[in-house]
Formats: structure tokens, C-alpha cells, sequence
């Protein structure tokens, strides 16, 4: 059986036609062995898709700017951070690879984790127990 690469809260954006739409994964379910993700349209329509359909989007600096991450420059980097329960979470574009970014936690500033689409900090913050909802 293939891996779940969505759960329900992801904002991910899927094509009908040529129109490009961000929907919500709001559930899922299996079907032959293959995973389903329900969801749900900006008009409140809810259909399912397989993986193939979906298209992750990728992390931008407007969309942390649009979450409530502060920018902070430095003179080698723009760093976005966030305080969320007492503990701050920093992430900066990659310097070899702007398309993925480097989150790290707390006042270390180490490399933590690597990411490129907006579902994957959603997961991180997730995991954490933090608000994991997004705005776009």
C-alpha cells in the first residue's frame, strides 16, 4: 500500500481543466489499495483525488509573510520567524537550492528540517501540536 503524503488540513491545489484551483484536503480513504483525499473547493464542492491530481505548493515568501512570520535580514540571509508556544521557529532559502528551505528551532539556528511546499510545514507544525493552518 502507498504512503500517505496528505492529511486532512493541507492546502494543496489541484487542476480542472486549466484552471488551477487551492483546495483542502478534508479527509481520506482507501480504494484498491490506493489512497483517496477528499477534497474541498473554495465554493465548498467536495470531490476526491488520487496523489497524481494534486499538486503541492511550494513555500514562498509571500505566504510566510501572509502567516504571520516576521522577516528578518541579516547580511547574509532573509530569515522569516515565528514564536509559537513559547519557542521560536526560524527558516531561510537554502543558499545552494532556493527552492527549498532550511527550518530550524529555537535560538540555535541550526539547520533543522528541509522543505519545499507548504504541506510539508503544515506536517512540521503538526507534529509539534502547533496551529497548522495556512493562509494563502
Amino acid at each position: 500500500m502507498e504512503q500517505i503524503k496528505y492529511i486532512p488540513g493541507d492546502l494543496v491545489s489541484v487542476y480542472v481543466g486549466v484552471e488551477k484551483y487551492i483546495v483542502k484536503v478534508i479527509g481520506i480513504k482507501t480504494e484498491n489499495e490506493v489512497f483517496l483525499y477528499q477534497i474541498k473547493f473554495p465554493n465548498g464542492e467536495i470531490q476526491y483525488a488520487d496523489k497524481d491530481n494534486i499538486v503541492p505548493i511550494p513555500l514562498t515568501p509571500e505566504i510566510l509573510d501572509n502567516n504571520k512570520w516576521k522577516r528578518l535580514k541579516s547580511k547574509r540571509y532573509t530569515w522569516w520567524r515565528i514564536r509559537l508556544d513559547s519557542v521560536y521557529y526560524f527558516i531561510k532559502p537554502n543558499k545552494d537550492c532556493p527552492s527549498v528551505w532550511e527550518l530550524c528551532r529555537g535560538n540555535t539556528r541550526r539547520r533543522f528540517k528541509k522543505i519545499k511546499y507548504v504541506h510539508q510545514l503544515q506536517h512540521f507544525l503538526f507534529g509539534l501540536e502547533l496551529n497548522s493552518d495556512m493562509n494563502l
